[in-house]
């Protein structure tokens, strides 16, 4: 990263950073160079110009946000539908990071995760992460952040819940910091520009007047640069960075569903996104970002709705199979209780009527027989002989899958 690489008025400074490698032969080499740091949001803009310019993209985004919102709510129970976009958010979220399972895996993962390995493990904590982030009372801040950063990483050398002490490059670091294709901010540079990041993120500043406010969309979308662009953590910003889109989203009262989820659709568009941060750290391009954000939340506000619609209408087809005037209510319990968590066993089943296990066994047969749930296929997970459920165990230790909705969820041709 050079200082010919920004343009005048680019909205940062550029300071003095070093990076250290470790070489093969366990040498350490450094590498010196230039970092960013971005100025506080938010930015100087003319904000009327701004909105004008983008009165159609930002009209258009939030219209579909509550479009889907009012399709999830239509159901009894929003969280069937909700639930099974969430497990979608979280495995694409995780797919951008090259970090790759199936929903299926994830949803054996969760009752037998002594049967799921290292990656289908992280793609299960980044949705306990994302979860956290929505029941914890506390606002968009460093505190939250921090404690869904504690969930999703493991590793200690990523200092899990707490930010980096080191200088990180994006590019290959074999090639040092001139030639990185972005450098974050040193390390002593992070604390200061994440409380002035919270700031921004904070409503009450805004309703205490103390800066001129933006719409809401246009301010999820200064503040996603803004994390991303501090880069606070040596692993899990872009997960993190992601979830923070949904959940301040309804912590701001936008909206008041998690439903405006971006991963799907920025992984199909991972090039074009990058490139749109970068060009706002170089050249100030905030208005081609913004129009980029609004366009990722609308279209994958679309493309959830269609995935709602096909929920919602698998949702019927099972509920008219299972219900009757002579039929206990007790199958369309685990009827939802399927949607939200894509697999059971029976024992589970039993816990969650508050029955027996002899007692729940034919309500789960009958969803069996509905076309509900199908035995877990393990072989089909490709899983090592020895991860597998041991053979000889009764059916009281098996696992039924809602393959259905598993198929509904994930697009065409997708795992």
């Amino acid at each position: 990263m050079l200082h010919s690489d920004f343009q005048p008025g680019f909205p940062g400074e550029l300071v003095p950073a070093s990076f250290t490698l470790r070489t093969e032969s366990g040498g350490l080499r450094t590498s010196t160079g230039l970092a960013f740091v971005p100025n506080a949001l938010p930015p100087s803009l003319n904000r009327s110009q701004l909105l004008g310019d983008l009165y159609d993209e930002l009209d258009g985004a939030k219209t579909a946000l509550l479009k889907l919102e009012g399709r999830v709510t239509s159901l009894p129970s929003a969280t069937v539908l909700l639930s099974s976009i969430q497990w979608r958010e979280a495995q694409a979220s995780s797919k951008i990071e090259n970090t790759v399972a199936s929903l299926t895996q994830l949803a054996l993962f969760v009752d037998t995760p002594e049967a799921g390995d290292s990656t289908v493990a992280e793609v299960a904590r980044n949705r306990l992460a994302i979860e956290h982030g929505f029941n914890s009372p506390l606002p968009i801040s460093n505190r939250l952040i921090c404690e869904m950063h504690k969930i999703l990483i493991r590793s200690p050398k990523n200092r899990p819940g707490h930010y980096r002490d080191v200088q990180v490059m994006i590019g290959d670091e074999n090639r040092g910091l001139s030639e990185a294709r972005f450098v974050p901010p040193p390390p002593d540079r992070v604390p200061e520009a994440m409380k002035a990041w919270e700031r921004f993120c904070n409503p009450d500043a805004i309703q205490s007047g103390l800066r001129l406010r933006f719409p809401q969309l246009v301010e999820m979308a200064m503040a996603h640069y803004q994390f991303e662009t501090i880069h606070p953590f040596s692993d899990g910003n872009g997960r993190l960075g992601r979830a923070i889109v949904n959940i301040s989203a309804v912590k701001s009262g936008l909206i008041a569903q998690p439903v405006c989820n971006v991963s799907e659709w920025i992984n199909e568009h991972r090039g074009e996104y990058y490139d749109g941060l970068l060009r706002v750290s170089t050249h100030g391009e905030w208005s081609a970002w913004i129009r980029f954000f609004s366009r990722a939340v609308r279209e994958q506000a679309i493309a959830d709705l269609a995935r709602a619609d096909r929920l919602a209408a698998l949702y019927d087809a099972y509920y008219t199979r299972l219900s009757g005037k002579r039929r206990s209510s007790q199958p369309l319990k685990l009827l939802d209780y399927a949607f939200a968590k894509l697999s059971l066993s029976i024992p589970e089943a039993a816990a969650h009527l508050g029955m027996t296990y002899g007692a729940a066994k034919p309500h789960v047969d009958l969803l069996v027989k509905a076309g509900v749930l199908k035995l877990a296929d393990w072989s089909a997970q490709g899983r090592p002989r020895q991860s597998q459920p041991e053979e000889g165990k009764r059916l009281r230790d098996k696992l039924f899958i809602a393959q259905g909705v598993i198929d509904a969820i994930r697009g065409d041709g997708e795992e």
